[in-house]
């Protein structure tokens, strides 16, 4: 067991949060959608991914723990900011040569820090849309596997949908590079990530939500990943502290022929904090 997992496990016993007053299900439906919403209030979200990348035709696994950190503001009656990073760590990332072969090598580090900005509807009905920009900052501790060594930036787009038991949607973006190392290629990623969730009245939910993403910046038949697949979960509540935990499998039906895992496998654990000074009225 690596010592990052024992501080996960050290984190989980002794945490402590502010008590929310929703249902499990309604704090499943906040803690599945990007935005961190539910019908009745906005939440503080501190959720880690751990993401197993397997490449079985190589024997190689990649392990990337993501931090996604969502914390809202109310900035008018009728708007909120919301702030979402990301924040990624990288085990075992297999290097490859100049004609884009496994060499044999495994490097460990931080990538870039990918922070995004929505405005969003303070009240809402049954959908709810937040728009912002998102920035790609160059902090990755070696840029030619983990890292882009540029600054890259664009629009995001989150859109959901919520029903008594069901939470759809989706969220999309695409980065450009504007800046940065000038020896390293220009970036020009995209991203769609849909969301389908059906949530039980007590908390457990099956949910899809695969990401799917083209670096337009590689031939044409090699740009795309196309994942399918989805997995399950549970909102527990550990004293007053409301923990979402979940396991996901996803086959990559569509990849880069020389690079990418066939299979992703992820565990998620994430702690939801009900903001009381931005609380809805």
């Amino acid at each position: 067991m690596t010592f990052r997992t024992w501080m996960i496990l050290v984190f989980i016993f002794y945490s402590v949060g502010v008590y929310a007053e929703e249902n499990m299900r309604d704090l499943a439906k906040a803690s599945l959608n990007e935005l961190k919403v539910n019908h009745y209030a906005e939440h503080i979200a501190l959720p880690f991914q751990e993401y197993l990348n397997i490449d079985d035709g190589k024997n190689n696994l990649q392990s990337i723990l993501y931090l996604k950190p969502v914390v809202p503001f109310r900035v008018t009656q009728h708007y909120d900011l919301i702030i979402r990073t990301i924040f990624p760590a990288y085990e075992r990332t297999p290097t490859y040569n100049a004609e884009h072969i496994l060499n044999g090598k495994k490097i460990n580090g931080w990538g870039d820090i990918n922070p995004t900005f929505f405005i969003a509807p303070a009240r809402f009905d049954k959908f709810i849309a937040g728009f912002g920009p998102s920035l790609s900052i160059p902090t990755s501790t070696n840029d030619q596997y983990i890292g882009t060594g540029k600054w890259s930036a664009g629009p995001e787009l989150a859109v959901f949908y919520f029903s008594k038991n069901w939470v759809l949607g989706f969220l999309t973006d695409n980065l450009w590079s504007f800046a940065g190392d000038p020896n390293r290629p220009s970036v020009n990623a995209f991203q769609f990530q849909y969301q389908i969730s059906y949530v039980s009245d007590d908390g457990w939910y099956i949910s899809s939500n695969p990401s799917i993403t083209a670096n337009w910046k590689s031939p044409a038949n090699q740009q795309w990943t196309v994942p399918f697949g989805g997995g399950a979960g549970r909102m527990l509540q550990w004293g007053h502290q409301p923990v979402n935990v979940g396991i996901f499998g996803y086959y990559n039906a569509v990849r880069p022929d020389q690079i990418g895992p066939n299979w992703q496998v992820q565990f998620v654990i994430e702690w939801l904090f009900k903001p009381v000074t931005i609380a809805k009225g």
